[in-house]
C-alpha cells in the first residue's frame, strides 16, 4: 500500500473530509488529493509529519514501515472533526486521565 493510500484510508476511517485534513495541515483540498493519489513523490518529512499527526498515526505508519497505528485510543476512532483543535485535545486528555486512573 502506498503513502497516498494510507493517508486516504486513515482519513476515511476517521470520517474526516479532505477539506478538514487540508485545514489541519495548512494546505488546500487539491493538495490533499494529490498526496492521496501519490502525485507527489518523495514527500518531505515536514509535510508527512503534520499529516501523520492530524490522522493520529506515526510517520512510519504512513511510510509503511510499521503496521500499527500510533495509538489505539477511543479518541482516534471518534468523529469529532466539528470540534476545535483545543476541544479535541481536551477529549484525548480526558480519555488518558480515565485510563490512568484505572492503573
Amino acid at each position: 500500500m502506498s503513502i497516498g493510500n494510507r493517508i486516504k484510508k486513515r482519513r476515511k476511517e476517521m470520517k474526516m473530509s479532505a477539506d478538514k485534513l487540508a485545514e489541519k495541515i495548512g494546505k488546500n483540498r487539491a493538495t490533499v488529493y494529490r498526496y492521496e493519489k501519490d502525485e507527489i513523490e518523495n514527500m518531505p518529512y515536514d509535510v508527512l509529519e503534520p499529516i501523520a499527526e492530524a490522522l493520529n498515526v506515526s510517520p512510519a505508519y504512513l511510510m509503511g514501515w510499521e503496521e500499527k497505528e500510533k495509538t489505539e485510543t477511543v479518541a482516534a476512532h471518534l468523529d469529532y472533526s466539528d470540534l476545535t483543535e483545543e476541544e479535541q485535545k481536551e477529549v484525548e486528555n480526558f480519555i488518558d486521565y480515565i485510563r490512568n486512573r484505572r492503573k
